[in-house]
Formats: structure tokens, sequence, C-alpha cells
């Protein structure tokens, strides 16, 4: 049985508080209870109640921010790509509408493939001039402990942005081991990859100089990572690593960074 699951929400910025005034959830996908984070954005945790994706599964997400919000975004755990016998892969479909002076921080925990799974993630931000944006993705090689490393199928993420109506990025990464002739040739001995998109009309090339001074000392050590400018209106930062906590230190370090020069914020941590 293929199952789909369903969120839609819409946050709002009344009277000075950013309230999820929109929400409807088709199981196994749901909300926890919004809370209000320190420097006011609205946190809200998505949550799974299924052991992940099988084959044919399908989640899509879809979230309006109205002029003004701020929202936190992200989910209670890893998402499990279980096996892909058949020719169907999993499916995962996130859109985001972004309106003037609106803020979306959008940190989910890493995709992990189990073992012939395959996977088709695909994510759309529709911006409108004045919003801003800030997106991570890690993806794990496999379970580790199981000595699943490379051993799914296929996983391909893709990701594009809007700015008022035009297309105006577009990246795809298609990850297929069997197809491979040499592992040392595609990703030497990293193993994860983490992606961090910036979206503002504020960035310029003195946040990529900011963003490079943290970067290249890493580069000495077990995680190797660079940014560059978008053609439009932000930044992406690549990363690869031997596990999650080095990428997930990593991408704090730089939303850290990015928040105190786009929002004039510090980062926080987030428990779970």
């Amino acid at each position: 049985m293929r199952v789909k699951g369903l969120w839609k929400g819409t946050v709002e910025l009344r009277g000075g508080k950013n309230v999820l005034t929109r929400s409807f959830h088709q199981a196994p996908l749901k909300v926890a209870k919004p809370f209000s984070g320190d420097r006011g954005e609205l946190l809200l945790y998505l949550m799974d109640a299924s052991p992940g994706l099988f084959n044919g599964d399908a989640q899509e997400i879809e979230c309006t921010l109205e002029k003004g919000a701020h929202l936190y975004l992200t989910n209670q755990s890893s998402c499990k790509l279980h096996p892909s016998p058949c020719a169907v892969e999993s499916r995962q479909i996130q859109k985001f509408h972004i309106k003037d002076r609106a803020v979306l921080e959008y940190f989910p925990e890493p995709l992990v493939p189990f073992q012939d799974a395959g996977h088709i993630g695909e994510t759309i931000v529709h911006m409108e001039s004045g919003g801003q944006a800030i997106l991570g993705e890690i993806i794990a090689p496999g379970r580790a402990g199981c000595g699943e490393i490379f051993r799914y199928r296929k996983i391909t993420s893709q990701f594009s942005v809007y700015w008022d109506g035009k297309w105006t990025v577009w990246d795809s990464l298609a990850l297929e081991p069997d197809h491979w002739n040499s592992l040392k040739g595609i990703m030497e001995d990293y193993t994860h990859i983490g992606t961090l998109w910036v979206l503002s009309e504020k960035i310029t090339k003195e946040h990529i100089k900011i963003i490079w001074g943290s970067l290249e000392p890493c580069n000495q050590g077990p995680v190797y990572a660079g940014t560059s400018l978008l053609s439009k209106n932000g930044l992406v930062i690549r990363m690869l690593g031997q596990s999650v906590w080095e990428l997930q230190a990593l991408m704090h370090n730089c939303w850290n960074l990015i928040r105190h020069e786009l929002l004039g914020k510090p980062a926080f941590q987030i428990r779970k």
C-alpha cells in the first residue's frame, strides 16, 4: 500500500506575533503544537507517524509565509528511506512561498537511505522581493552500523527558486552508487553531503568572504566545503564530511554567521 503524507500551512504576523493561521495535514504527517522562539520567530516541528518512506510513498509539504512572518521549521528525526524493490521511488515535494519581509529557516534532519532505496526529492521556493530564506539539507550514505554505505539505488535532490515569478535557480543532484566506477573518484574519503541555501537580496560578495573565512580552516580537517554566489539574490554552501554531526556543526556555524549578517540575531539550538 502506498501512503501519501501531506501538510499545508500558513504563517502570519498578527499584532507583532507570528501565528500559524492555517494548518491542514493528512496522515502520517502532522505538526506539533507551535511555540515562539526567544527572538519572536515561530518554531514548528513536522512529525511523521510512519517508520519512513517506502517505495511509492509520497510526502508533500507546502507552506506560505505572509508579509513580515518568521518561521523556523524542522522535523523530529531523520527521514528513513526504505528499500524500493520496484521501479517506483519514494518522493518528497516541498513548496515554500515567502512574501515581502518574511523569513523562512528550514533545517530538516538528514535523509538516511537503506540498501536498495530509491528516492526523489524536490524543493521549490517562491520568493517575493524583501523575503529571505535559509534552507539546509544533509544526505547520509546509509546505515553505517549495518554496513550499508552507498548501498542505495538512487537519490535525486532537485532545488529551484523563483524570484517574483522569475525562475532564477535550478540545481539537481543525482546519486547512483552502482554507476560509479570508483568511489574515490566521486567522493574521495567523504561519505556525507550537506547543502545550505541562503536566499536574500542583501547577499553580496562580502558575505562570501566572511563565510569562506570560517570554511577555510575546516578544509584542513575531516570536512571539505566551499561557497559561491547564486545568479541572483543568494549564495550556496556545499559540504562534504564523514559524519552527520560534523556537517551539522559546520552548518550551524554558517547559519550563525548568516543570521548575524542578515537578521542581526544569533543562531540557536533546538532540542529534539
